[in-house]
């Protein structure tokens, strides 16, 4: 499994994101932080719509695309998204 925390600032950033999300072929499950039972998955536009912005999340992936996630999501990072 792979965990990466993020932050989306806009609409246009979960849009972005959930476009990588269904490129991939694992399960990819996006977290609140504050609140873990609170779980979307990554691929569902209308449930990423749902997150409120600017909070911390955590993605985890289980799967094949394990290995180069860190990249493909690196923009949406916590430490990149001001």
């Amino acid at each position: 499994m792979f965990e990466m925390k993020v932050r989306f600032a806009t609409p246009e950033q979960i849009k972005s994101f959930c476009s990588v999300c269904q490129k991939m072929t694992s399960d990819i499950d996006v977290v609140n932080v504050a609140n873990p039972y609170d779980r979307i998955d990554g691929k569902s536009i209308i449930g990423l719509m749902t997150l409120e912005l600017n909070v911390p999340l955590l993605v985890q992936i289980h799967g094949e695309d394990e290995t180069c996630a860190g990249e493909k999501f690196s923009e949406f990072a916590l430490d990149s998204a001001k």
